[in-house]
């Protein structure tokens, strides 16, 4: 479904303002049920670098803090410093909210095969990248080394990438003039600095016992009744099918053991 019409503009202009490429992110978080989910994604590009994040969450969020509700712990965002493009991830595991420093080098294998998408030219590249196979096509006509996620490194901003099993893709559906520029300082909650390693240990264990932070507390009776051993026992059941269904992770290898 084409969500967006594409805005084309010059590549110097592109380049020196601040703009927003919006992409497409279709996934198969489930292998057994094979249901491919949509997201709209917007990466934010501006002078200092760039920040990845869902669109539904930001809008949700938005409205939260207009509510005066608590803010989500914006899952997922993806921020790059320029020029060195250090990459960070904003996620949270239980309660705590993670800044997570990934400083893995993306080693790409450019090749000569070129082709057109949505009017621009492109050229291929390969990469292995957190136990995935991906195959990107980027445009030197956009000559920003960024893309998607967490992906930059190119002489170019990638306009598609997908993986070699085809249950992650993402792909460039519009370019728009961007007027506000998102900041780390997106909730009040202190942010824990980790790097990715550590991270990865923290959410195999997640993965384990992802109701742990349960555990502490003392409910005497929730609305419906139940008790404070049957609400946790039903929470517990509740974190173990919201994991196993979802067991195709973009970054496989966080769940390998090293």
């Amino acid at each position: 479904m084409k969500l967006f019409a594409f805005l084309f503009f010059l590549s110097h202009f592109v380049y020196c303002q601040s703009n927003r490429f919006v992409y497409e992110y279709k996934s198969v978080k489930d292998t057994i049920k094979n249901d491919t989910t949509k997201a709209v994604m917007y990466l934010d590009v501006y002078k200092e670098g760039s920040i990845f994040y869902d669109v539904q969450n930001f809008k949700n969020d938005s409205i939260a803090s207009i509510q005066g509700e608590k803010l989500s712990s914006f899952e997922n965002r993806v921020y790059k410093k320029y020029p060195n493009y250090d990459v960070s991830l904003i996620v949270s595991l239980y309660s705590d909210i993670y800044i997570v420093s990934d400083l893995r080098k993306m080693d790409w294998k450019i090749s000569s095969e070129k082709k057109e998408i949505n009017k621009f030219s492109t050229q291929k590249a390969t990469l292995h990248f957190a136990g995935r196979i991906w195959t990107a096509w980027f445009s030197t006509d956009i000559p920003i080394s960024d893309g998607p996620y967490k992906f930059h490194g190119l002489p170019g901003l990638v306009l598609k990438i997908e993986d070699n099993t085809h249950t992650h893709s993402f792909g460039l559906v519009a370019i728009e003039k961007l007027n506000r520029i998102l900041s780390y300082k997106t909730s009040s909650k202190k942010m824990l600095s980790i790097d990715h390693e550590k991270y990865r240990k923290l959410y195999k264990e997640y993965r384990g016992n992802p109701s742990k932070n349960l555990m502490g507390l003392d409910i005497i009776e929730t609305q419906d009744g139940k008790s404070n051993s049957e609400f946790k026992r039903n929470m517990e059941k509740y974190y173990k099918n919201r994991t196993k269904n979802n067991n195709n992770l973009l970054e496989v290898d966080l769940l390998k053991t090293k």
